[in-house]
């Protein structure tokens, strides 16, 4: 119960309902919401929230690839939110850890690659291939993403389909394994492929 002080425009003391009235020290009467009892949270919660931190771990260094070709997945989320939640929905183990082939960095209404492959043609340099397409300027999207060193190399506007081919530096990888994805960009970078995982290389 709380008491008026000064009538009823004046401040109360005391609780009425979820609020609480006192006066403090300068006569000022303060008005201030019960304190919530917080929940222990339920094994699912935990287990979500450790998803999500992976799923944020794992996407942090290629961010900018994401932000792109997740850009058309939802009206309600940006790229990277987009990408969160179908990494975290599609690809996390039940030992908390991710399976890189089914990750997505980019999705949409594009064709895929045709044929694509990866090959290692100097220490440290990739060449991605693909099956060309005469007269298409949609660009290549490309990302050798190393989990072990938490980084990645990408290039989000490469050649054209009608070219075949695209080179990528990963000089730092050297003795580390990466996953490597390609998919394909338009021109305006309005519109995206569903990316394709090409598997996982050592990089010499």
């Amino acid at each position: 119960m709380a008491v008026l002080i000064n009538g009823v425009n004046g401040p109360f003391r005391g609780k009425a309902g979820s609020v609480v009235g006192y006066v403090d020290r300068y006569g000022q009467g303060i008005i201030r919401g019960l304190p919530r009892i917080s929940k222990a949270r339920t094994q699912k919660q935990l287990d979500n929230q450790k998803r999500m931190k992976v799923a944020q771990q794992w996407l942090k260094p290629i961010l900018p690839a994401v932000r792109v070709g997740f850009k058309n997945y939802s009206r309600k989320q940006h790229g990277f939110g987009s990408a969160l939640s179908y990494l975290k929905l599609n690809a996390i183990r039940e030992d908390f850890t991710v399976d890189p082939s089914r990750v997505l960095i980019s999705w949409g209404d594009l064709p895929i690659p045709a044929s694509p492959g990866v090959t290692q043609i100097e220490p440290g340099i990739l060449e991605f291939t693909w099956e060309p397409v005469e007269n298409n300027n949609d660009h290549v999207m490309v990302v050798a993403h190393s989990d072990d060193l938490n980084f990645s190399y990408a290039d989000l506007c490469g050649a054209t389909r009608r070219v075949g081919k695209q080179t990528l530096k990963c000089t730092t990888f050297g003795g580390h394994e990466a996953d490597l994805y390609i998919a394909f960009i338009t021109e305006e970078r309005d519109r995206c492929s569903n990316s394709v995982y090409l598997g996982r290389m050592l990089i010499e």
